[in-house]
């Protein structure tokens, strides 16, 4: 496994910060390691089921990354974000842009070698899902 660190300065948007990551390290079959830091704004898609339509909470900050943890491809992330409030509440959900790094966020990504992620779409879900592949040669 081929492992990066990264550290995001403040005002960065996190999940523009990962999309952007993907082409600059070729990263075909990423996942999130670990990841902290702050936000001085987050934007959360809550869970839902399939066919409902989607909704999103913003929080104010200041509030603190916890856990990060995801899938990153060429083809798109799947990433999922637990945020710390002021009052020591916690609140999870799908990263979404919107959330604006407040003074850094620390991200470890490792790619798994043998294999590259794909994210055809599902019809029973309608969202393109992971589909993990043998790695094809490069040319």
């Amino acid at each position: 496994m081929r492992v990066s660190a990264h550290r995001l300065t403040p005002g960065a948007d996190l999940k523009t910060a990962l999309e952007q990551l993907v082409p600059a390290q070729d990263l075909r079959a990423g996942c999130i390691l670990t990841g902290v830091g702050s936000l001085s704004s987050a934007r959360l898609r809550m869970p839902g089921a399939a066919g409902e339509a989607d909704v999103f909470r913003s929080y104010d900050g200041p509030v603190e990354i916890v856990a990060l943890s995801g899938t990153l491809s060429p083809e798109g992330l799947h990433v999922h974000i637990v945020l710390s409030c002021p009052d020591g509440s916690c609140v999870g959900g799908h990263l979404v842009t919107g959330c604006i790094v407040a003074t850094t966020a620390e991200v470890v990504i490792g790619e798994l070698a043998d294999v590259e992620f794909r994210r055809p779409v599902d019809p029973a879900t309608g969202y393109g899902e992971l589909s993990v592949e043998p790695r094809q040669p490069e040319g």
